[in-house]
């Protein structure tokens, strides 16, 4: 049985304006839903391939051709998505010779099995 998760998001109504908007045939809401559906909501360590990483919750490893192919879009279309992203405070990336790793900053906390975990972002 999956496990149901919700969560709080806290937009501004900059962000909110964005996200209600579609561009380049993505929807910008739907494209942050499936990067929520990524955030890590327990800290961990990432490892692939002789790479490790330690990522807390509110984080997650995503490369721009994996985020291509999960919204069926070119990675330029993908690389934008995330700049723009980034200047409206929604997330930060930052990449390294191997992936990248996203800090998610407009969830403020997610709710399952029957806890609550903040965001410390």
């Amino acid at each position: 049985m999956e496990q149901l998760i919700s969560y709080q998001l806290v937009l501004n109504k900059s962000q909110a304006d964005y996200l209600a908007a579609s561009k380049y045939g993505v929807n910008r809401m739907q494209a942050l839903v499936s990067l929520l559906d990524l955030v890590k909501t327990a800290d961990e360590e990432y490892t692939m391939k002789g790479f490790s990483t330690p990522l807390k919750a509110g984080q997650f490893v995503a490369s721009e051709v994996e985020l291509s192919h999960l919204w069926k879009c070119d990675r330029k279309t993908v690389s934008r998505l995330l700049d723009q992203m980034n200047q409206l405070g929604l997330i930060s990336t930052v990449q390294n010779n191997r992936t990248s790793v996203h800090t998610v900053y407009c969830i403020k906390f997610w709710r399952f099995e029957n806890r609550t975990v903040y965001n410390k972002f």
